[in-house]
């Protein structure tokens, strides 16, 4: 990147974030400027714990990941997957 891009002040600014997960084949996990950026990066699937690319909601292994509590109260329930107390009480007071 080059310091003219509006992007720069990003690299420089002590933010930095940390994987979580890794796939030598993913273009986020293999260009440490999302990191140093602070952006979202690539991280564990719920279900099975495989990458899922920080720019998507499906593992290597093709499971979807949540976008809401509902969802992820669905996901958690359809996989026998622990429920915290507070997930669950997210889920009942909207129904």
């Amino acid at each position: 990147m080059k310091p003219s891009d509006p992007a720069y002040w990003m690299l420089s600014d002590g933010v930095t974030t940390t994987p979580t997960v890794y796939n030598k084949g993913c273009y986020i996990c293999n260009d440490p400027e999302f990191a140093q950026m602070g952006l979202p990066l690539c991280y564990a699937c719920i279900v099975c714990g495989a990458h899922v690319p920080a720019d998507d909601i499906i593992c290597d292994n093709n499971h979807i990941q949540p976008t809401d509590p509902w969802e992820e109260f669905e996901i958690r329930k359809e996989y026998g997957l622990k429920i915290s107390d507070e997930l669950r009480k997210s889920v009942e007071e909207k129904e």
